[in-house]
């Protein structure tokens, strides 16, 4: 659900929970550990298209709840997180993805007992309604032998399905949470868990 304050907006719903799996050349599964406690997977935030990212926008100054659908419908395009931002007069940045970026490699098991390297991001909100994906770098960092100097390795890269985000009045609610979120949840990760109970 998405809004134009802090109190406004919900976590994406299931949260999003990336499982990271390893082939051998004879394509059996495998887990190297000493690999992927070095490994971290960094998200943004893209247009159903793929065209456009919009893990920061610009929105006309004073942007309301009762404005903001309409900001997200007419805005032009989208700002790179990383590239110069560059401000046109009567716009203000913000920041359209909230939350965690980033999450390192956890090895824990999922909902069948099975053992795997899982990135967790609980806590990713949007603030604009629309369809969207997201986009998961995953991120090689220096080991602790190798030169500071050297820089992190961008790994490999994928988007999710498309998703929607919606307006106040629209939200259908927060869905079930899913066997893998309460397998994760129960190993200790900070995973919101909607518990429902029979009437």
């Amino acid at each position: 659900m998405c809004g134009s304050s802090d109190k406004d907006w919900r976590p994406l719903s299931p949260p999003t929970v990336i499982k990271l799996e390893l082939f051998d050349i004879d394509g059996n599964r495998v887990i190297e550990n000493s690999f992927m406690q070095h490994l971290v997977v960094h998200t943004t935030l893209w247009n159903e298209s793929k065209e456009e990212e919009l893990t920061v926008v610009e929105l006309p100054h004073n942007t309301n709840s009762k404005r903001i659908s309409a900001a997200a419908k007419s805005r032009k395009r989208g700002v790179t997180h990383f590239g110069q931002l560059k401000h046109e007069p009567g716009l203000e940045i913000e920041n359209n993805l909230l939350g965690d970026y980033s999450a390192t490699s956890m090895i824990v098991d999922d909902e069948t007992g099975q053992r795997g390297c899982f990135f967790v991001f609980p806590n990713l909100s949007i603030r604009l309604e629309g369809r969207y994906k997201l986009r998961f770098t995953l991120i090689k960092l220096p080991e602790m032998q190798q030169p500071a100097l050297m820089a992190p390795k961008c790994v490999a890269s994928a988007f999710s399905d498309a998703f929607d985000v919606y307006s106040i009045k629209t939200f259908p609610g927060m869905i079930e949470s899913t066997a893998l979120s309460r397998a994760l949840a129960q190993q200790g990760l900070k995973i919101p868990i909607r518990n429902t109970q029979d009437n």
